[in-house]
């Protein structure tokens, strides 16, 4: 399993209404295509591009872009994150 939790934060909140943009924590060694497929299969959104980075913790976040006007608001719906 890439994906491990998704990430949020007020920024995230702002990101899911602004970009329609995610973060998920992933798993260290996960690439850009790993974690896109997951995402595509685990809940069924389409990805349009996921951008990694690591953060000060040694943790590895994931900034994933959905298609579809509020595609990132129904899911953290759907995850109970707003």
């Amino acid at each position: 399993m890439v994906i491990k939790s998704p990430f949020i934060t007020e920024k995230v909140t702002n990101m899911i209404d602004s970009d329609n943009t995610m973060e998920f924590l992933v798993e260290i060694g996960a690439n850009k295509k790993e974690i896109k497929e997951e995402l595509e299969r685990l809940y069924d959104v389409e990805v349009i591009s996921v951008r990694t980075m690591i953060t000060s913790k040694g943790e590895k976040k994931a900034a994933v872009k959905l298609a579809g006007e509020g595609s990132a608001n129904e899911l953290a719906t759907t995850l109970g994150l707003l």
